[in-house]
């Protein structure tokens, strides 16, 4: 009977540890949901702003997504959370840790508390594909030598810009923003004043023309931006669908595609894929002096229908309209603006960033890129 008692002695003192570190492991594993919730929320910011200005928004909504998260059904308190922002990296490292956790049977040895941490980091990487996206391709955006009548590195409305290296225009796809650029999203462009005398920094807010109705101001003769996305149908229907809602293929950078420029001006079937686009978010519009869309009915305004993607090619690329082979470059994002008459363009706001979903294309875009954890 002694040796009886002292076994249950030691059973007890052993299934209270099991115990205790069971919910210490409990503990922790809420704490990871936390921290990996938090690194993903502050490295969005780096889907939205440059990197140095992502530094702040990063900060906030990581410390917001952790201290939205519970251990133990306590929530997380600030003063537990960590959040260190690298914007070189686009990587946002978050640490929660929680000190008191109070136990049960580990008191009878003297120890009331233990302490919990976890980390992760995530980074908005690089990536080579999107989906969602609309059935406009707009080339992406050159110097040139001899249209630009201002001056200005702009394509205004009464300049007819036709790419052609011979005459000494350049282009160079957006990076690391780096001397040289050309490409949506540089700073190549910052200072200069656009018809209406506003100013963007690296482009973001500035009104692009998606779809024009003078195919002449395309730079491609007959050409008018729209283009069929493969498996679609090249009729009107599948058109003015996928201007209005999300086609889920999945169009990777770096890979040819056979597309149909469309030649025709599409009026009829634009207009009313514009209007069902238009209705699902009918209130909001860009505000030029908050440089941001305002009357969404989204929260985030950025989950609004319009605000869309759009592929960039080389303005090298497609010289003729008609059925051609394209493989882009680069996505885009804008907010896409009301188009009030059928015979009006189609016009968005350039956004900057666009998520991907990080596809194994053999290309990746500069401004396409997807969300991760790295540790």
């Amino acid at each position: 009977m002694a040796f009886l008692a002292v076994c249950l002695v030691a059973l007890i003192a052993v299934l209270g540890l099991v115990i205790d570190l069971g919910r210490a492991f409990t503990a922790r594993g809420e704490a990871q949901r936390a921290a990996d919730a938090a690194a993903l929320a502050g490295a969005s910011a780096f889907l939205e702003f440059d990197p140095a200005e992502a530094v702040e928004p990063a900060r906030e909504r990581a410390l917001d997504f952790a201290t939205r998260n519970l251990i133990r059904n306590d929530s997380i308190d600030p003063g537990e959370v960590t959040v260190q922002v690298l914007p070189d990296e686009e990587k946002v490292r978050v640490t929660v840790r929680r000190a008191g956790l109070a136990t049960w049977f580990a008191r009878i040895f003297g120890v009331e508390t233990m302490a919990v941490s976890a980390q992760a980091a995530a980074v908005a990487a690089s990536t080579g594909s999107a989906k969602c996206v609309k059935p406009f391709t707009i080339p992406d955006l050159w110097e040139d030598a001899d249209n630009d009548v201002n001056g200005n590195r702009i394509w205004d409305e009464d300049e007819i810009w036709s790419y052609d290296p011979a005459s000494g225009d350049r282009y160079q796809r957006f990076d690391t923003d780096a001397s040289g650029e050309t490409g949506f999203g540089s700073s190549f462009r910052d200072g200069s004043p656009d018809s209406r005398g506003y100013t963007y920094d690296n482009d973001y807010g500035r009104r692009v023309v998606l779809k024009h109705t003078d195919p002449q101001n395309s730079g491609i003769a007959s050409f008018f931006q729209p283009w069929v996305i493969p498996g679609s149908n090249p009729g009107a229907s599948d058109y003015r669908t996928n201007i209005a809602t999300c086609n889920p293929l999945v169009i990777d950078l770096g890979t040819e595609y056979e597309v149909d420029n469309k030649t025709g001006d599409m009026v009829g079937p634009t207009i009313q894929g514009m209007e069902d686009l238009i209705a699902q978010d009918p209130d909001a519009y860009w505000d030029e002096t908050t440089n941001s869309v305002q009357g969404s009915k989204y929260a985030n305004w950025l989950d609004s229908p319009r605000v869309i993607i759009v592929p960039l090619y080389d303005p090298a690329a497609i010289t003729d309209p008609g059925k051609t082979t394209i493989t882009f470059n680069n996505f885009a994002l804008f907010f896409i603006e009301e188009q009030a008459t059928r015979r009006d363009p189609v016009t968005g706001r350039f956004l900057y960033y666009t998520e991907g979903v990080g596809g194994n294309a053999p290309g990746s875009g500069s401004l396409v890129k997807f969300l991760r954890l790295v540790e």
